[in-house]
């Protein structure tokens, strides 16, 4: 198989689970926060409700671009935004 359908399922999984990855780390984010376990839980549902509205708005803004430069553009967005939230201290 060629090296972009491994990326591209790279990829599908990565984004596939950051929404569940915040499932496991509720307690640690809790604490952080000083917040109750389901107060932070809706932070998976901040997470959910920015797919439902950004997805449809990231289609508009990507329907005249080639398909391959989009999902470039895109997967390279996502991977920055989540470096940047790795990286912060607070």
């Amino acid at each position: 198989m060629p090296f972009s359908v491994y990326a591209l399922g790279l990829a599908v999984f990565a984004q596939g689970t950051s929404e569940f990855m915040l499932s496991g780390l509720l307690s640690g984010i809790s604490d952080d926060l000083r917040v109750s376990i389901p107060a932070a839980a809706l932070l998976t549902s901040a997470f959910a409700v920015g797919m439902v509205i950004g997805a449809p708005l990231m289609a508009l803004l990507g329907r005249n671009w080639q398909r391959r430069r989009a999902l470039l553009f895109f997967l390279c967005v996502f991977a920055a935004v989540h470096a940047v939230g790795a990286a912060t201290s607070s």
